[in-house]
């Protein structure tokens, strides 16, 4: 067995830069304004616009815009409109327990406190967030409809705007960001473009399945069965796609219907809403809890046995050895360890654990893939309503507020500012609990936009 993996996670730096520099940069990483900065960018959440909710329904005839009146849980049916599932995998209705993937839940919306803590107190209103993370097949639906020119299909000013959040829309200075043919799309997906973790001679991870990956898959795990059954197209296309960047992420949830949530909306289906529950799918007991590599700035997290059937991630395994990060941190998806050339062997089809569910039936809120938010990070303490930070800066600009250091982030990734990332992944233990410390939500919530990562995708909203 081979433990080597563990120096292929970028994410996994944070931990061994924080244990060698508690402080790294001489201020307080739990400092900082306690200002928020909401809607416009004001101290003052902006007063909302005008809400028009989504049409109830009983049939598909009561829906507009190609709509579809689904059952989205609590909320009974809405017409809800999802254009990516086209019947291939990953975008068929055989997602988790054998779902649309495209099924998405309402959340009823209410008040909590963010990550758990009561400096982050939130109120959000009622809205639909889908229900699995986007698949790379639900991906490959955009770039068939386009032929890869992604680009000519750009969300129009102003399309994906959170109802109460002014200037939360697609901006047109962003089009540039989407590729323009199928080459570009690969590219951008792949080991020419994705800036970390894709080398697939040293632990790279893609979901976008090309002919060239397939090949070097195959080439190198030669006569190993499993890897390869989960490196098909097939296989891939039911896994959430990674890589994939921010403005590309936007621009797809719009052409598929809906918008990103933000942060405050995707911690509300987290935590069960005023539950406030330890993990998505409910609290863990605190023997079954372990601090990441037993350093007391992180999260409490699952060990192995605990979270094995709930999540897709690297999770401390009591038998194998002491609780040494990442050394004996063991994946819950596939075989305990990776190995240099496997590919995604280790990163679980979307829904693939349904026992860790929220509270309204949402998939992998915890494990699978880091997601990526509305919000220009980093998330300050606050009152929020219905809130998001998208005072975001020039696609050419810097966020002189954007958090330096552990994981010691180059600049140059900082060019267009930073965004809340949520919700860990399965190749680390890291940013899995609800709760965070406050140098965790400082991280993670302020992440370089400019930086696509193996383990870093997300999921859509849509309006009630």
């Amino acid at each position: 067995m081979s433990r080597a993996w563990r120096a292929a996670s970028p994410i996994a730096f944070a931990l061994a830069a924080l244990v060698a520099c508690p402080s790294c940069g001489g201020d307080d990483p739990a400092g900082g304004s306690s200002t928020p900065a909401f809607g416009d960018g004001g101290v003052k959440n902006p007063p909302p616009a005008q809400v028009t909710p989504t049409t109830t329904c009983t049939s598909d005839a009561d829906c507009k815009n190609g709509g579809k009146c689904k059952d989205v849980g609590a909320q009974g049916k809405a017409c809800v409109v999802s254009k990516s599932c086209t019947g291939g995998s990953g975008a068929n209705a055989a997602c988790g327990d054998g779902r649309d993937c495209c099924d998405a839940r309402a959340v009823p919306g209410g008040t909590f406190d963010r990550f758990n803590d009561a400096d982050f107190p939130a109120k959000v209103s009622p809205f639909i967030l889908d229900t699995f993370e986007v698949t790379a097949g639900r991906f490959r639906a955009w770039v068939e409809a386009t032929n890869g020119n992604l680009r000519a299909s750009a969300p129009a000013a102003g399309a994906g705007a959170h109802p109460k959040i002014p200037s939360s829309g697609w901006k047109t200075e962003w089009n540039a960001q989407l590729p323009a043919s199928r080459a570009d799309v690969d590219k951008m997906l792949g080991p020419d473009q994705c800036q970390v973790g894709t080398n697939l001679d040293d632990y790279g991870t893609l979901t976008w399945w090309t002919s060239e990956v397939d090949a070097k898959v195959k080439a190198s795990n030669k006569g190993n069965a499993s890897v390869l059954a989960e490196n098909t197209r097939q296989a891939l296309d039911g896994k959430a796609i990674n890589c994939i960047p921010w403005y590309v992420l936007f621009a797809f949830c719009v052409w598929d219907g809906g918008r990103l949530p933000t942060d405050a909306e995707w911690s509300f289906a987290l935590a069960g809403g005023s539950e406030q529950r330890g993990f998505p799918w409910g609290n863990v007991p605190a023997k079954d809890l372990a601090q990441i590599g037993e350093n007391n700035q992180l999260s409490f997290v699952p060990v192995f046995a605990a979270g094995k059937d709930y999540l897709s991630a690297a999770l401390w395994d009591k038998t194998s050895g002491p609780n040494v990060f990442p050394d004996w941190y063991v994946h819950t998806y596939g075989e305990k360890f990776r190995t240099k050339t496997d590919n995604a062997a280790h990163l679980a089809p979307v829904g693939k654990k349904p026992l860790g569910n929220g509270k309204w039936g949402h998939a992998d809120l915890a494990g699978g893939v880091w997601e990526w938010m509305l919000d220009e990070g980093p998330i300050r303490p606050g009152t929020c309503n219905d809130c998001a930070n998208v005072s975001w800066p020039a696609v050419d600009g810097k966020d002189p507020n954007a958090v330096k250091g552990p994981p010691d982030f180059e600049d140059r990734w900082f060019v267009g500012g930073a965004r809340s990332v949520r919700g860990g992944a399965w190749d680390n233990a890291l940013g899995l609990a609800t709760a965070q410390t406050k140098i965790e939500v400082e991280w993670y919530t302020s992440y370089p936009v400019k930086r696509t990562y193996r383990s870093l995708g997300g999921r859509c909203a849509r309006d009630l």
